[in-house]
């Protein structure tokens, strides 16, 4: 029992002595170059030597048996007892028997390991050289070195020319047996062949999905400016989202909406992308982008037209009919001159102009050929268009809650923001004033950024969590003090705009985010903020968020708006959701058209398949034409078509009325085709644009102002590999 006490006495005195380093230092924490093939009586003999506790000028050792030996105390003559691996009790003594010699033992402490510096220091390397000699250094082969460099500089975002200095050169030949380290030209030959790649993988795996999503915007920086595209998909069997980047490409001059299309049709005819497969472009609520898809969202058609006598040409089709005026013209209008002449013998009261139709359709041609070699875009043609939610519901709390007209709101708020304006401006102007306030509150104080979303919020949330001490930081820098009314005021504010940010902050994910959690997101947010009451201050706030609400998301609140198809659709095949989160006038509309949605689905799905074929002669050209004449269709067709109707909607009522465990779960959705094939086709597309924000936000590690020089090509290069590592 008396050793047990003495043994718990022993641990709590090495726990109280904390402010000294582990005089003797176990085998992890000495020179990682010796290898501990040693006895344990040699370390320990070792130990003793290099300890400066134990040579003789503080303590004498008595005996010594194993690793626990008797030491008597040279100042006390106090017979203590301590181990080879610990010296706990041996600072404990002085700690408490002689506190006045803890000086002196700290200033021995550090002559002693200033003095054996030097013979460990030499000790290391002729370590250092022995296991050099012995093959400690790595064999690697030429490319696997250069490939090892490359990834480094990729994704450290380095420049290029790293691998040319003399301290990463050093550094790389003193790890390999071979003095091999690649140059600048052999790292720009690896990402070319890297990217080219990178390209064709890529490109490969778009041709084999279904569908695919796209976000793109415009960033500038160092007075360039740089279109960025990404693309998005979901893996049909895991339902996992995988994200690319296409392209990070310059574009000059203005950004008007025919540049714009013009870069993106760019980007898209080199990675092979069908617009059909693309479900929706997602940007954000920018009017150049807008326009751009408005004009270039369908097959373009030149304004130019020819009429005359109310018959209309289309420009495109005057090169056809030209050919067929070729021939026989002549004798064509003499015939018609004569007709002419005659009839107006007959009736002179009648005017009739006669028209050289040939010239007519000569100088349309030429103007239309004129008009195709001024204009590039006559081949672009664009997908369907979103724009970013997470962007219109940023613009909701910023621009149509600054119209609030409500003069008592207007008073308090610009009093409340202005003094936190002001502590803000202080705190990051002045280095004086930011230590102030780290030394009272411990912590750092967010910034309001305008180009960052809900960072107006995050920072007044902060400042009401710390309030008390924020009120002792306003009197050490003599601002102006919050009033009690204004501090009210600030919290029915994060009450209000709490359901807002929340939504923000859910739309802009990417890897488990639809375009289905939108509509729900969006009357949600209006329940929440229909339901807060006993609001004093922030009244206006919540109506002006509301309005806003309804009018830019109008097709939400009114289902019967077409503009709401997608976002219906992909909120019924989300299992979260199916139709709990409609309201109940539209609760038939929105399943009419699913089951709908289902049908056609269904006809496409059988269509593709095809119906089952044998082997024909080589006679099948023959009744080519009655195959495929407009033919009533036979009663065993119409049935066939009824019955995959009726499939169709049993199974979509089926999804909806279903139960299970996994009912929320996408996988549950591996039971049901139909509404699969309706899920991959509406929720590919992303709620936001925010995944190439993120991309820019590797940008600007890359393109720093050191490196204003970096070619276009090599920077968009750089931004697609470092970007993919990471998957976005």
């Amino acid at each position: 029992m008396d050793k047990f006490v003495t043994s718990i006495r022993s641990l709590k005195r090495q726990y109280e002595d904390n402010e000294f380093e582990t005089d003797n230092p176990g085998p992890s924490e000495r020179e990682p170059y010796i290898q501990d093939n040693t006895s344990s009586k040699m370390n320990a003999t070792i130990d003793e030597k290099e300890n400066y506790l134990l040579d003789g000028t503080f303590f004498k050792k008595i005996s010594n048996t194993g690793s626990k030996m008797s030491v008597t105390c040279l100042n006390c003559n106090k017979k203590i007892i301590a181990y080879s691996g610990s010296t706990g009790n041996l600072l404990s003594h002085y700690k408490h028997v002689h506190p006045g010699l803890m000086t002196e033992l700290k200033a021995y402490k550090i002559k002693k390991s200033t003095s054996t510096g030097v013979s460990k220091q030499s000790k290391q390397i002729t370590i250092c050289h022995s296991t050099e000699n012995s093959g400690f250094k790595r064999k690697c082969s030429k490319e696997k070195v250069t490939e090892l460099v490359f990834d480094y500089i990729v994704e450290e975002m380095k420049p290029i020319s790293t691998c040319e200095k003399p301290s990463f050169r050093a550094l790389i030949i003193g790890l390999t047996s071979d003095n091999f380290v690649p140059d600048r030209r052999a790292i720009s030959n690896q990402l070319l062949n890297k990217y080219k790649t990178y390209v064709t993988d890529l490109t490969n795996l778009i041709s084999e999905q279904m569908y695919v999503c796209i976000t793109t915007d415009i960033w500038s920086s160092l007075n360039k400016s740089y279109l960025g595209m990404t693309l998005h998909y979901i893996e049909e069997k895991s339902y996992n989202r995988f994200s690319y980047v296409l392209a990070c490409q310059r574009i000059e001059g203005s950004h008007n909406y025919s540049n714009i299309a013009k870069c993106i049709s760019k980007v898209m005819n080199s990675y092979k992308i069908n617009v059909t497969k693309i479900t929706h472009t997602v940007t954000d609520n920018a009017s150049n982008f807008g326009k751009a898809f408005r004009v270039y969202a369908q097959q373009f058609a030149p304004p130019e037209t020819v009429s005359k006598n109310n018959v209309t040409l289309d420009a495109q089709n005057i090169n056809i009919l030209m050919d067929a005026f070729d021939q026989n013209t002549e004798h064509h209008f003499e015939l018609e001159s004569e007709f002419l002449q005659n009839d107006v013998e007959n009736d002179p009261d009648d005017i009739i102009d006669v028209v050289n139709v040939s010239d007519i359709l000569t100088i349309a041609s030429n103007n239309y050929n004129e008009y195709s070699e001024d204009n590039d875009d006559l081949d672009i043609i664009l997908s369907n268009h979103i724009t970013c939610s997470a962007h219109t519901l940023n613009l909701v709390a910023t621009i149509d809650t600054s119209k609030i007209t409500n003069n008592q709101y207007k008073i308090i708020s610009r009093s409340a923001f202005g003094k936190l304006t002001a502590f803000w401006n202080l705190v990051s102007r002045s280095t004086m004033a930011s230590d102030v306030v780290f030394n009272i509150c411990k912590c750092k104080f967010p910034l309001p950024v305008i180009t960052r979303w809900n960072s107006f919020y995050d920072a007044i949330k902060k400042i009401m969590l710390c309030r008390e001490k924020i009120i002792e930081c306003f009197e050490k820098l003599k601002l102006s003090q919050l009033k009690t009314t204004e501090w009210n005021f600030l919290e029915e504010y994060i009450k209000v705009m709490q359901p807002l940010t929340t939504a923000l902050d859910k739309l802009q994910g990417e890897k488990s985010c639809y375009l289905g959690y939108v509509a729900p997101t969006i009357i949600a947010i209006r329940r929440i903020l229909l339901n807060q009451s006993h609001l004093t201050y922030c009244k206006p706030l919540s109506l002006s968020i509301i309005k806003g609400l309804e009018k830019r998301y109008s097709f939400i609140f009114d289902l019967n708006d077409p503009k709401s198809k997608p976002y219906i659709l992909s909120s019924v095949t989300l299992p979260k959701f199916k139709l709990s989160w409609v309201p109940s006038q539209f609760s038939d509309i929105c399943k009419n058209l699913f089951l709908l949605e289902c049908n056609e689905v269904c006809s496409i799905m059988n269509t593709e398949s095809g119906p089952s074929t044998t082997d024909n002669d080589s006679g099948d050209e023959f009744y080519t034409p009655i195959s495929n004449s407009q033919l009533s269709t036979s009663p065993l067709e119409s049935s066939n078509q009824h019955r995959s109707e009726n499939l169709a909607s049993v199974q979509g009522l089926s999804y909806l009325n279903s139960k299970k465990k996994d009912g929320k779960d996408l996988i549950i959705l591996d039971h049901y085709p139909i509404v699969k094939h309706i899920f991959l086709k509406y929720n590919t597309t992303l709620p936001s644009s925010a995944p190439v924000e993120r991309l820019f936000s590797n940008g600007s590690q890359i393109l720093t102002p050191r490196r204003n020089r970096l070619n276009d090509k090599t920077f968009e290069m750089l931004m697609c590999l470092k970007s993919n590592k990471f998957n976005v």
